[in-house]
């Protein structure tokens, strides 16, 4: 059994405009979470990509470190907090709002080198062989579907990427046969595709909300329920404490628990 993760945490983008605060405190409770906590993965089996490091170059070559010789039985985890955003599609045929849900790594400005979409994920993603146990977590805005002012401490923003309805004039992206089929694992979204995801200050610390609270409702009931019982929780968690976000699960998961 071979056991690995990808955790990619963005605070830092050259608009200043842009800047989050709780992105890489996410993947490093994440990395605590899962290592020292829960003692499934080894942390000589996880890279992090932070700031600077997570270009769209840096990220999908990591993925594919990630996904190699992956075997039935083996753990994979993909783990964002960043920014995302939605932009035109370029597959209308199979997009009823003729939008694309993204990811905005570190030197994203709209275009194919930079940007990482739903569809080029699913192209990424299709390699993983079935009975890997593979979870992705993508704590960004408008995250379902993926298969800033500034403002006074303590102040909730989201992680919205200032300039992306810009950015999609730049978009040259195509892709032919476009993979479609669900994704062989879980995606654990911060909030449904038409919605933002809070980068929040909790308990005297910057975080995503929702990593917050999926951490929180992994540390007390462990296993011992369902991902999609979990993610209910989440939103009950999210919503108790006035975040507009609903959290989403998808895909096909053969095991429905975070762990094996």
């Amino acid at each position: 059994m071979k056991n690995k993760a990808l955790l990619v945490g963005i605070n830092k983008y050259p608009d200043p405009r842009n800047e989050l605060r709780g992105c890489v405190n996410d993947i490093l409770d994440m990395e605590h979470f899962i290592t020292e906590t829960s003692k499934v993965y080894s942390k000589e089996n996880i890279k992090k990509l932070t700031d600077i490091q997570a270009t769209k170059k840096g990220i999908v070559t990591q993925i594919k470190w990630l996904i190699e010789g992956a075997q039935p039985g083996d753990q994979l985890l993909f783990h964002y907090s960043g920014h995302g955003a939605q932009l035109p599609t370029m597959q209308e045929a199979i997009e009823k709002d003729g939008l694309d849900e993204v990811i905005c790594p570190y030197d994203f400005n709209g275009s194919s080198d930079t940007t990482l979409r739903d569809k080029e994920f699913a192209y990424l993603f299709a390699g993983i062989p079935k009975g890997v146990h593979f979870i992705w977590i993508s704590d960004s805005c408008h995250a379902e579907d993926l298969s800033r002012d500034p403002q006074m401490p303590g102040c909730n923003q989201y992680r919205y990427f200032r300039g992306a309805k810009e950015a999609y004039q730049n978009t040259d992206f195509a892709m032919e046969a476009p993979i479609t089929r669900p994704l062989n694992g879980a995606l654990l979204s911060a909030c449904a595709s038409s919605e933002l995801s809070a980068d929040a200050f909790i308990n005297n610390r910057y975080n995503g909300a929702f990593t917050y609270y999926l951490i929180k409702n992994l540390l007390q009931y462990g296993n011992s329920k369902p991902l999609d019982l979990v993610i209910q929780l989440v939103n009950a968690d999210l919503s108790h404490n006035g975040y507009d976000q609903n959290p989403q699960t998808e895909g096909l998961l053969e095991n429905r628990n975070f762990f094996l």
